[in-house]
């Protein structure tokens, strides 16, 4: 999972991913997505994406897509509960305070130090740089 810039909260994820898609050569890995980034494809030429179906207009899905859609959310749901488990930790809970970009850096690595917390609670081994 890579872990960017922290961003405010009403900052869409598409909008960030756009910013930060200079740093990947996405040939050599695989770019899950939800929904919500639907048209990434059109950003990013010669990528693995992987991004669920969606139902159009007064039409349902096919039973394939059904499948491709619930195989997709299995591999997603550990990044959710790793996002939910970092939200456990007290500091990353509530509205910080920080207003000054050195103050920033320090909120990123407090983010990476809860992940690098949640990572040993769940017995993965962490790069800590």
């Amino acid at each position: 999972m890579y872990l960017g810039k922290l961003y405010l909260g009403a900052t869409v994820d598409f909008a960030i991913f756009k910013k930060e898609l200079k740093i990947f050569n996405y040939q050599q890995i695989k770019v899950w997505v939800d929904l919500g980034f639907v048209g990434i494809k059109k950003n990013v030429e010669n990528a693995q994406v992987q991004i669920g179906h969606k139902r159009k207009k007064n039409t349902e899905l096919t039973d394939e897509q059904k499948l491709e859609n619930q195989a997709l959310a299995k591999v997603r749901i550990g990044v959710e509960h790793a996002i939910g488990g970092l939200k456990r930790y007290y500091i990353l809970r509530y509205e910080n305070r920080m207003k000054k970009p050195d103050e920033n850096q320090k909120l990123d690595t407090v983010v990476e130090i809860c992940g690098a917390l949640w990572n040993f609670k769940r017995g993965f081994t962490t790069k800590c740089a």
